[in-house]
């Protein structure tokens, strides 16, 4: 059986044909285009005048601090729930549909999404380190992208053999099914120790509290 059999195909969350097929993406697109475009801006940079020394430094903190964001967006851009209801049908799109359909090419970022988010970190690191500074430090926060995105694929998807992939499938599954609020690092765990969001040895499965259950509309997606 191949991975794309392994879980539920077509779940429709748009009456769209057109919005529907935007919300798809083979999961080969983020590598073939963002990887590219992070070489590019490497490049780009060195090119500029960015010292060697200090390229390899940039990029290394620019991957470091995608590992941040990512904690961030997960825990209280994609687990945030909205008070209006007319406003948690929309944003259920944004991840908690995820939670619930776990489709191949609904896992990794539509172009539409990540091409957004580019443009604002594009905007806020020139503000932040001007050019031709910025470039390296991007190309190394696009390659954390990357790395998100396909080892995220892959906790779905792989069936680990060494340590660290098991690891990470572990702490990622048990963020799906048994404790929602723990575990938001997903390439890395690094920010759920230091926020103490890991899970403890011997810590109990989370029951989801009353208030928080059937805030979602779950199954009434087709927007």
């Amino acid at each position: 059986m191949s991975w794309k059999e392994e879980l539920p195909q077509g779940t429709r969350a748009f009456k769209s044909d057109f919005m529907e097929r935007l919300s798809r993406v083979h999961p080969a697109f983020p590598g073939l285009f963002w990887g590219p475009v992070a070489l590019a801006a490497i490049g780009w940079g060195v090119h500029t005048g960015v010292h060697w020394a200090a390229t390899i430094g940039l990029v290394l903190a620019g991957f470091f601090a995608w590992t941040f964001f990512e904690y961030v967006l997960h825990r209280w851009i994609f687990h945030f729930i909205p008070k209006r209801e007319g406003l948690k049908k929309w944003y259920y799109l944004v991840h908690q549909i995820h939670h619930d359909y776990q489709e191949w090419d609904r896992l990794v970022a539509p172009p539409l999404l990540s091409g957004a988010l580019c443009a604002f970190f594009l905007g806020l690191f020139w503000v932040l380190f001007g050019t031709p500074t910025m470039w390296p430090f991007f190309g190394g926060f696009t390659i954390g992208y990357l790395a998100y995105d396909y080892v995220h694929f892959y906790t779905h998807f792989a069936r680990p053999k060494t340590a660290i992939g098991k690891g990470l499938r572990r702490r990622h599954l048990q963020h799906h099914h048994a404790y929602p609020d723990r575990w938001y690092g997903v390439s890395s765990p690094l920010w759920d120790y230091i926020f103490r969001t890991h899970v403890r040895p011997g810590e109990a499965r989370r029951t989801v509290p009353k208030e928080e259950q059937g805030l979602w509309p779950r199954r009434e997606i087709n927007v």
